[in-house]
């Protein structure tokens, strides 16, 4: 093996002699490192998007597990004292949620996620802690005090310190109207924008305030392990607390898509490398036929088939290594300075319009242009979130380097019928 290893890895140091060969061969490379680089960067961002969207989802939106509030009061701080002593909870505790309006400045935005939260929440839960990014203020839950998300405060024009009028039902089945006046304490983002205009928050206490005993509370609970959340859930359900809903039940539908879309990049990425690997086949075709000469004295030192054919597998191999290898490399590279080239790019295309419009400013009146944003405020997220799966990864390049074999194998039975005497003959 050593010495059929020896003459592959010759025939590829000696392929850029013939233009024929070298062409094919760097067309080989390429393809497969533009496959690899596309898959990296597709599936990583995918991952992380899945992972960014998911974790303020069932850190914020729909927490790990949530019970909802069919009980009265006492029931719920039951369930919470039953829940906390489970040693797969990290933190449990009374949550109410409605729909509400806010007021200020002569304008109105609507809420679909009006909550009342612990005051201590961003002491005691440090994942909800780490999804609420202050913009502005301080994040505090103190008596008649309320949080906003940016859009919100952007919506109504508001900032910290100033007033805010909150007009919400006491209950659905309810037609009583409460109005209360809250002071804006923080305004904050959690990257995910739809879901910003969509919350705010104030301490239990202000909520007694506002609903009485009109709300019910419900239960949310976090794990130190958010992936067994099912398991969870089932264990109590067995226990009598039948409704209990996960971050998995709550956002089904979204995990379900995102992971088609996620397939359908992987199918795309497997059908190019196939492709890319086909193309092995012809470059070992032509160096085959270049090296015909070099094969009938192989064998005419007494090389067997066998042999011949091994040296022309490890010259397929060794491109698709080639190939993944780089490809791997640039990928994760890019990967790992995604937002910081992003960021690059766009400030040197917003360089290159401020200079234009100072240009054409001195001669005619222009309005000056937008300032471009690769992520704007009106995005899902405020960045690229990059999740790099590595088993993903080995199975792609496992794959690749498998197509790279099946590739090698029909050239190479051709290169090891090859008959000593029938070159000497043809010169």
């Amino acid at each position: 093996m050593r010495v059929e290893n020896f003459i592959a890895l010759r025939f590829i140091k000696e392929i850029r002699k013939n233009k024929e060969i070298s062409s094919a061969s760097f067309i080989v490379i390429t393809v497969i490192v533009i496959s690899m680089i596309f898959f990296i960067s597709a599936s990583s961002i995918m991952n992380g998007y899945l992972y960014g969207l998911m974790k303020i989802a069932f850190e914020v939106k729909t927490f790990h597990a949530i019970f909802p509030a069919y009980y009265s009061l006492n029931d719920s701080r039951y369930a919470v004292d039953i829940v906390k002593k489970d040693k797969r909870v990290l933190y449990a505790n009374l949550y109410r949620e409605t729909k509400a309006l806010l007021s200020a400045n002569g304008k109105t935005t609507g809420l679909a996620f009006f909550r009342t939260m612990p005051e201590n929440i961003f002491e005691e839960d440090r994942g909800f802690d780490s999804c609420i990014k202050m913009l502005e203020g301080v994040k505090s839950l103190n008596i008649n005090e309320i949080m906003i998300s940016r859009k919100t405060a952007e919506k109504l024009r508001l900032k910290t310190g100033e007033r805010i009028y909150l007009t919400t039902m006491l209950s659905d089945d309810k037609e009583d109207i409460v109005i209360k006046r809250l002071l804006v304490s923080g305004i904050f983002t959690t990257g995910y924008v739809e879901f910003d205009e969509q919350l705010a928050m104030i301490g239990n206490n202000t909520g007694d305030k506002v609903f009485a005993d009109n709300l019910l509370y419900n239960v949310f609970i976090k794990l130190k392990d958010y992936k067994k959340a099912k398991e969870f859930s089932k264990s109590f359900t067995q226990a009598g607390m039948l409704d209990m809903m996960t971050w998995y039940d709550l956002n089904e539908y979204e995990l379900k898509a995102l992971k088609f879309e996620k397939n359908i990049i992987v199918f795309i990425v497997i059908l190019v490398v196939f492709v890319a690997c086909l193309n092995i086949l012809t470059t070992i075709n032509i160096t085959v036929f270049e090296k015909n000469k070099n094969i009938g004295i192989l064998k005419a030192l007494g090389y067997s088939q066998n042999s011949i054919i091994t040296i022309f597998i490890f010259y397929g191999i060794y491109l698709g290594i080639c190939g993944v290898l780089i490809g791997i490399i640039l990928g994760l590279l890019i990967m790992n300075l995604l937002n910081e080239i992003l960021a690059f790019f766009s400030y040197i295309i917003n360089f290159y319009n401020s200079v234009i419009y100072f240009i054409v400013s001195k001669f005619i009146d222009v309005s000056a242009p937008d300032r471009f944003e690769f992520f704007s405020k009106d995005f899902y997220l405020d960045k690229i979130y990059a999740n790099i799966s590595f088993s993903e990864l080995f199975f792609i390049s496992v794959l690749t380097l498998f197509f790279s074999l099946i590739s090698s194998i029909l050239p190479a039975l051709k290169a090891g019928k090859v008959k000593p005497i029938e070159v000497i003959k043809n010169g």
